[in-house]
C-alpha cells in the first residue's frame, strides 16, 4: 500500500488515463470496478450518490462532467493507495517513468 505523500503526479495521471481507457473500451467492466471500489470506500460511494442526485435533479452537463472528474480523481487515488490493479488487457498511453 502506497503512502499518500509518495503518490506522484505521473502515477496519478497514468492511473486516470487507465481509468479513462477502461471506461471507453469496457464500460461494463468499468462500472463493476467502480462498484467494487464504492463498496470499500465511503467517499467514492457518497460521490456516486451525489452524482446520481445531481443527474436526477437535472444538473447541467458541465456540472455532471466536473463531478465525474472528481469521482475519477478519487478512484485514482484509491487505486494507488490500495495498490489495486485496473482490469485492462493492454495500456498504451504511458511508459514507466524509470
Amino acid at each position: 500500500m502506497a503512502e499518500f505523500a509518495d503518490i506522484s503526479l505521473f502515477h496519478l495521471s497514468r492511473t486516470l488515463s487507465m481509468l479513462d481507457q477502461l471506461a471507453d473500451e469496457q464500460p461494463d467492466t468499468y462500472e463493476d470496478f467502480v462498484r467494487e471500489i464504492a463498496a470499500d470506500c465511503t467517499l467514492v460511494r457518497d460521490l456516486l450518490l451525489a452524482i446520481g442526485e445531481l443527474s436526477d435533479n437535472g444538473a447541467d452537463t458541465k456540472t455532471l462532467a466536473q463531478a465525474d472528474h472528481s469521482l475519477r480523481q478519487m478512484l485514482a487515488l484509491w487505486v494507488l493507495l490500495q495498490d489495486i490493479t485496473i482490469p485492462l488487457a493492454h495500456f498504451t498511453a504511458y511508459t514507466d517513468e524509470s
